[in-house]
């Protein structure tokens, strides 16, 4: 068989893990740990080997089984076909390795956290976590959109479980329904979007001749009208759908309410989430179909301007945050919002870059955040903390090294990507000067993302210990330490893959990210990277004299924001008995602290709008329609009554109805007739 051949099994793995941890997890040791780790396992030694086919100039799709068949394209006139199938490719391939490593490394790590005295559940928390993995593994081979989405909505279930697996408390139950029905609600415009696309040509394949981005890509250079519109508005309209299940998966404005609620959840399922699976979904998906949002500028532009501003926005409300984790949760909302910026500005490299290493130093600020959590028996408030930097020295250095690459310090991977990301903004700015704005967002955020970045690190580690918790932490094992030293690592040296500033500077090519992504893109779309930015974007070589320049001013200017965040974190934190500097911040602490009263709105907005509307409806509903309906249905019962009474069974009645009946006809005729 060729290597190809076993790509399904990347997925089935963490399945078959599935069901042995429901089914046999307690009565197996570790209570079915040890199937997801084997699982896991397996699936990134198959996703290397499809990396390494890839890597040889190789290229993958195959259908595995049709669903369905015969259905009618409106628009395309023809018939369409549902399949399962597998797509491998440059992006699909590196993703594989990227979820299926972080999902090893949390399996290794729950050994570690999810064994305090008393905890129940286990099987199914194994068993939950390999469901979670299979189908985010599916979604990143789906060959189609309709598979994807599928896969897509299989991912927001098993966010549902496991955010809700402490579910004998009352916030776990709460936060699993408020991140179900949120994501819900952007996953409704995703189904119309991949229902008008299929449609629309006919096809919901991703890659080939008979995608539907080539057939877009062919509607609009034919000029043809689509539903009544013409073809790259019929692509913006489409694509704008398919982004409402982006941002509601990917917590982007104003879809982001979800994720800091999403804490509930064991901290090893809060680093599956936002590092390598739900939240990662999104901008995932936006990069699988940016050929087809590369269609569209304007569908590209609200892209940016949601990803800049949501990346300035949720930093704003991380300087604030007292927990730990609600830290890192606004911290994830701000980086992906970096994401969609660079992938709104035409930078597909960057924004995969940047999706890439997120996954890595935000796996590894989580997992720490989790041996913080045991060390300090349980307490997430970081006012608690402290002094810890010599006590848990791997947890410590780790912990640094992922909160420098997302502060974005050089030479750690944050650093790489993000100015990568805002580079290409500022490139797109500098020839479109609207872009300008989402750029200036993009780089302000820096700024808040140095600050709150070490307040976290100086008041975890720092100072002097200031709780019972902090004077005497408990120890961490193996199972914790080698998953945190391992991303660690990856932090470290995970951006060199792609050093662009570099190669302006000196020349040397080491930009091997791009070439990889972009050696095979044409295959899938038609469509490079760089043909977008020759043709959409800005017009190659208007800048070309001075590109380096502007790179070197931009990444000193972001590399300077973020350095003087945290010299401020710094100054104010980094004391032995740090103060609640943020609450100086009078009104504004309360507006950051409440989340810009975010909830209270979408609270006020489901009771104070919609749930009228709701009533008004469902009074509509009973009185208007369903009195319609009860009205023809008591006229047809009183006919059908008043008929009924003529049957009684006499034949001499019934003689005396048919001469009656004959006479009324002959007499009708003969009036008719003019015989009378």
């Amino acid at each position: 068989m060729a290597t190809f051949d076993y790509a399904p099994l990347i997925a089935l793995f963490p399945l078959v893990a599935f069901a042995i941890a429901l089914v046999f997890g307690p009565y197996m040791p570790k209570k079915g740990a040890i199937a997801g780790i084997f699982a896991t396992a397996a699936s990134l030694l198959f996703s290397l080997l499809m990396l390494l086919e890839v890597a040889g100039g190789e290229a993958h799709r195959e259908t595995l089984y049709e669903w369905v068949g015969g259905a009618a394209g409106a628009q395309a006139g023809g018939t369409i076909e549902f399949t399962f199938g597998v797509l491998i490719d440059p992006l699909s391939a590196l993703m594989l390795v990227i979820v299926s490593l972080v999902a090893l490394l949390v399996h290794v790590f729950s050994l570690g956290y999810m064994n305090a005295e008393g905890e129940t559940g286990l099987p199914r928390y194994y068993a939950e976590l390999g469901l979670f993995t299979f189908s985010m593994l599916a979604f990143v081979m789906a060959d189609n959109l309709l598979m994807a989405f599928m896969f897509f909505e299989l991912v927001g279930l098993c966010s549902y479980l496991l955010i809700g697996f402490w579910f004998r408390t009352e916030s776990a139950p709460s936060a699993a329904k408020k991140a179900f029905l949120v994501t819900r609600f952007g996953d409704y415009f995703f189904l119309l979007g991949v229902v008008a696309i299929a449609a629309t040509y006919g096809t919901v394949a991703f890659a080939g001749d008979e995608s539907f981005v080539f057939a877009a890509e062919s509607a609009i250079e034919g000029g043809e009208s689509l539903f009544g519109f013409d073809a790259e508005t019929w692509v913006t309209i489409t694509g704008l759908l398919v982004l409402g299940g982006v941002i509601g998966k990917s917590a982007q404005f104003p879809l982001h309410t979800w994720l800091p609620d999403a804490m509930e959840g064991p901290t090893t399922v809060s680093a599956l989430i936002h590092a390598a699976t739900m939240v990662a979904a999104g901008v995932y998906l936006v990069a699988r179909m940016f050929g087809y949002y590369a269609l569209s500028p304007t569908a590209l532009a609200i892209i940016a301007f949601v990803g800049g501003f949501t990346a300035l926005f949720a930093a704003t409300m991380g300087v604030v945050k007292d927990d730990v984790k609600q830290v890192l949760a606004y911290s994830t909302i701000s980086q992906y919002g970096y994401m969609m910026l660079g992938l709104g500005v035409g930078g597909y490299v960057a924004g995969v870059f940047h999706l890439m290493n997120h996954a890595f130093f935000k796996a590894l600020l989580f997992l720490g955040a989790g041996a913080v959590i045991v060390l300090m028996h349980h307490e997430q408030d970081m006012w608690k903390m402290g002094g810890l930097k010599e006590k848990a020295p791997v947890t410590y250095y780790t912990f640094l090294a992922g909160a420098l690459a997302l502060a974005g310090i050089v030479p750690f991977s944050g650093f790489w990507s993000k100015d990568e990301v805002l580079y290409d903004a500022l490139l797109v700015g500098l020839e479109q000067p609207v872009f300008l704005a989402a750029y200036a967002m993009g780089l302000i955020a820096v700024f808040f993302t140095g600050f709150y970045t070490f307040r976290m690190v100086f008041l975890t580690f720092h100072g002097e210990p200031r709780s019972e918790a902090a004077e005497d932490p408990h120890p961490v094992g193996l199972s914790i330490k080698v998953p945190l030293i391992v991303l660690g690592i990856l932090a470290v040296v995970a951006g060199f893959v792609n050093l662009a500033p570099i190669y302006y500077l000196t020349g040397a090519d080491i930009t091997f990210l791009e070439h990889w992504l972009d050696g095979e893109y044409g295959y899938l779309e038609g469509l490079t990277y760089h043909e977008y930015h020759d043709t959409v974007a800005f017009e190659e070589g208007a800048l070309a004299g001075s590109e380096t320049v502007t790179m070197l001013v931009g990444a000193a200017l972001s590399l300077g924001l973020a350095l003087g965040g945290a010299g401020v974190a710094w100054m104010l934190y980094n004391v032995p008995e740090p103060e609640r500097h943020t609450r100086k911040l009078g009104a504004a602490y309360g507006v950051l602290r409440s989340n810009y009263y975010q909830d209270e709105f979408q609270v006020w907005l489901a009771r104070g709008i919609a749930l009228p509307l709701a009533r008004a409806a469902d009074r509509f509903d009973q009185t208007a329609i369903d009195g319609v309906v009860n009205g023809v249905s008591g006229a047809s019962l009183l006919g059908s009554s008043g008929v009924k009474r003529i049957q009684t069974g006499i034949v001499t009645n019934y003689a005396a109805l048919l001469v009656a009946g004959f006479i009324a006809l002959l007499v009708a005729f003969g009036v008719y007739g003019g015989w009378f």
